[in-house]
């Protein structure tokens, strides 16, 4: 990924971020991630709880929601996959509108494109242990 891109993406996670808090401007969406939860013997997709997006367009909310899902795989990547426990392993995600109507196959211009610098964005991201 050329620097120029990195800077871009570093910029536009605060900026999706706060854009989602500020104001009340844009629609509500919800996104909901499914991930396997182990219960004593059983381990199984369970759905969490959902999470409020704000997005002034279905698009926008769609690149959040898919950035909060790369970001849940990497953090299990991280964590919990070094020791092989299957619980908290993100599998998928629903994004519902105001009419509860799932919106994961929205179109827009360059949405692959999108998806793949969110992937490779956060891909590179590291935390740093002090």
């Amino acid at each position: 990924m050329k620097a120029n891109d990195q800077r871009i993406i570093i910029f536009i996670f605060p900026i999706l971020f706060l854009s989602s808090c500020i104001g009340n401007s844009g629609k509500d969406y919800q996104y909901i991630e499914t991930c396997m939860q182990t219960n004593l013997l059983t381990t199984a997709p369970k759905e969490l709880k959902p999470l409020l997006i704000r997005a002034k367009s279905d698009s926008e909310a769609y690149i959040k929601a898919y950035s909060n899902f790369c970001i849940s795989k990497k953090f299990y990547n991280r964590e919990f996959q070094k020791s092989g426990a299957k619980s908290g392993k993100p599998l998928s995600f629903k994004l519902l509108n105001e009419d509860s109507m799932d919106i994961r196959s929205v179109l827009f211009l360059n949405k692959e494109r999108l998806e793949k610098k969110i992937e490779n964005s956060v891909a590179s991201f590291e935390i740093q242990k002090e």
